[in-house]
Order: structure tokens, then sequence, then C-alpha cells
């Protein structure tokens, strides 16, 4: 992996994100994915619901990312 691979921990786009999950897929069948993912993950969901997720936001903070990638894993 090269410097520009790497992971960041940052603020994300919904899509951005789920395509680094997802780098293979369209751009709507990763964050189709990526939102199974969170959603079939019980643990993660209340982490995001207590941290005031919402579905419907195109970014996902900084701190939501974070839970992302404790539950899933970095990408």
């Amino acid at each position: 992996m090269t410097k520009l691979d790497e992971f960041s921990l940052r603020s994300y786009n919904k899509t951005e994100l789920a395509l680094m999950y997802s780098p293979e897929s369209s751009p709507s069948t990763a964050l189709q994915c990526l939102t199974r993912w969170i959603k079939h993950c019980g643990p993660l969901m209340k982490e995001l619901e207590a941290m005031g997720y919402n579905k419907y936001r195109h970014t996902l903070f900084r701190h939501e990312v974070a839970a992302i990638v404790r539950h899933l894993g970095e990408p």
C-alpha cells in the first residue's frame, strides 16, 4: 500500500466511503452494500443512532466513520 492509498479517518461522502469498501462496484451498488452492512450490524447501528446518525444525510462525520471502521474494519 502506498502513502496515497492509506485510509484517512475524516468525514466522507457516503458514496466515497462505500467505494473504498467495494472499489469494484458501481457507486450505487457500493452504497447499497455499505448501507446494508451498517443496517445489519446491530451494535454499529446502536452506536450510530446514539451519535445522531441520519440515514438520509449524504455525509458521514468523522466520529461516524470511526464507528464504522471499528465495526466493519478499515476499507
